[in-house]
């Protein structure tokens, strides 16, 4: 997996309200994390190193995937 990529992706699939895309994109960049990969970059500050990261896209991913949750729940 490239998590950078994963990431870009879901980025893209939440800005429009692609929710099965981004349900998909969080559950397999949590499971990269999960495995030990590497995070991607979330924030452009690369002096914060990669535990921050990791974080920060860990909380993310949550997020999204309970926002695609509620919104297919809604429709």
């Amino acid at each position: 997996m490239d998590p950078q990529t994963t990431w870009n992706q879901l980025l893209d699939a939440y800005s429009t309200g692609d929710w099965e895309q981004t349900a998909a994109l969080a559950t397999a960049l949590l499971a990269w994390l999960d495995s030990g990969g590497f995070p991607p970059q979330i924030v452009a500050r690369t002096n914060l190193g990669p535990r921050f990261q990791r974080v920060l896209a860990r909380a993310a991913c949550s997020f999204a995937r309970r926002q695609a949750r509620r919104a297919r729940r809604e429709r």
